[in-house]
């Protein structure tokens, strides 16, 4: 080879050599960034997090009113999910009384709860607060529905985000279509008020070919308090306000309901869903959309199918289109859990646009604020099929009370009151008295036991 054509082929080695190198750096920088979480900062000089490196782990949930009963519906809300992403992590359901879990040394790295019972979990100290986890991963609290982030905000007077919304529900009033047709009476429709539901309920609660009928349950009367955006305490925390007008307006209905002769029998006053479901019983029940959901395959299932059908949710007749409080589900990290990095990717996947798109297309609600997914809620399962799913979005919703760790600790004398005008017909305002006085009883026990 003469001098000219080594000099060439130097070249071309050394062209060769730097494409290599390249190419190398590139691959390099490809990997990295599919194969880990990306540590978007989220201020000028932020420290970065930590992120999953796809280590195998164990991540623990635990359900507190979440509707994950079995590791079968952990299954399809979590493990489908988050698998094509991090098949290393294994979640697993842990069941149980959560504070005795605790003492156990047996703390989830995840804890999934209702909105009601989110103060719990915080008085138990099972949380952390997830701004810098939104801002260095992007997540974009925008696209949710802005009542999940407002009431999220709500819980803490730090400014910090306690948990991340992920599913939600939505009221509904659940119709027995059949009782109606026997008694020829008109089915209730959407954007009702419960001035009017009240009305239809005392024409169809009665016997009928020795069947006797329940018109309405209104269950507890937190559906109702919840739906007026009622708080149980002060803002200051230190005293219940249970006698105020808002109350008392929700309780004269409760009081016009237990008038409705056949309404109260024997030692019942309230029903539940399986009187409605099983037993077919029940003319209207006001409901959620994620237990109905849960409930209508045991149904179908049974043979016991019926003529059932929704409306929306009825509202108060000086909150005309309103309906029930937003009830939505959030994941909340322990501050211990030695899976904390494993956790925050599962929770980022779950609340992705494509878990959520497949997770409102089955038994759970997108928390995602887009008209056109609201138009595919469950539309995978077929359940609703020939219903008025749609017709239930017709009713906005109601702003949530403040809560307070004390909430679920006061709601039974609130039952108590409903219980005492239901059977002993005693009145609005004294009942109100009563509830008051014993909620305050409790709350100086509890706030003694701080000092």
């Amino acid at each position: 080879m003469d001098d000219r054509s080594e000099r060439f082929v130097a070249r071309v080695k050394r062209k060769a050599l730097s494409l290599m190198l390249i190419f190398s750096v590139l691959e390099s920088l490809s990997l990295t960034g599919c194969g880990q979480e990306s540590t978007v900062e989220g201020k000028p000089g932020a420290e970065k997090r930590d992120v999953y490196n796809h280590e195998p782990v164990t991540l623990t949930f635990y359900s507190q009113n979440a509707s994950v009963l079995n590791d079968a519906d952990l299954e399809e809300l979590v493990t489908k999910a988050i698998k094509p992403k991090y098949p290393n992590i294994k979640p697993k359901l842990i069941t149980g009384d959560l504070e005795k879990l605790i003492s156990a040394g047996e703390v989830p790295d995840i804890v999934l709860s209702a909105l009601q019972f989110v103060p719990k979990i915080l008085r138990l100290e099972l949380y952390s607060d997830m701004n810098e986890f939104i801002g260095q991963e992007g997540i974009d609290l925008g696209k949710f529905e802005p009542e999940t982030v407002r009431a999220t905000k709500s819980f803490s007077d730090k400014g910090e985000f306690v948990g991340m919304p992920y599913a939600m529900s939505y009221g509904m009033l659940l119709v027995n279509k059949e009782i109606f047709d026997k008694l020829a009476v008109p089915y209730p429709s959407d954007g009702m008020t419960w001035s009017e539901v009240l009305g239809l309920a005392a024409r169809v609660t009665r016997l009928h070919q020795d069947t006797s009928y329940i018109g309405l349950d209104l269950t507890a009367p937190t559906i109702m308090t919840r739906q007026a955006g009622l708080p149980v305490i002060d803002d200051k925390g230190e005293k219940a306000i249970i006698q105020s007008e808002g109350y008392k307006k929700v309780y004269s209905l409760y009081e016009r309901l237990y008038g409705i002769s056949g309404i109260v029998a024997g030692k019942k006053y309230t029903y539940g869903i399986n009187y409605f479901m099983r037993d077919q019983k029940t003319a209207m029940f006001p409901y959620w959309l994620i237990p109905t959901t849960v409930r209508l395959p045991e149904l179908r299932e049974s043979g016991k199918t019926f003529n059932w059908d929704v409306v929306s949710y009825p509202s108060f007749d000086d909150k005309p289109g309103y309906g029930r409080d937003i009830d939505f589900h959030m994941a909340l990290v322990s501050p211990k859990s030695p899976n904390k990095t494993a956790a925050y990717a599962a929770i980022k996947t779950l609340v992705g646009e494509e878990a959520q798109r497949a997770m409102n297309r089955g038994i759970r609600m997108t928390v995602l604020a887009d008209p056109a997914l609201r138009k595919e809620v469950a539309a995978d399962t077929k359940l609703y099929d020939g219903k008025n799913l749609q017709g239930i979005f017709k009713a906005k919703l109601s702003p949530s009370p403040k809560a307070s760790i004390y909430d679920q600790d006061l709601y039974p004398f609130l039952n108590e009151a409903a219980e005492k005008m239901a059977f002993e017909k005693t009145d609005v305002n004294t009942v109100l008295r009563e509830a008051e006085e014993k909620a305050n009883q409790h709350l100086r026990q509890e706030l003694g036991k701080l000092k």
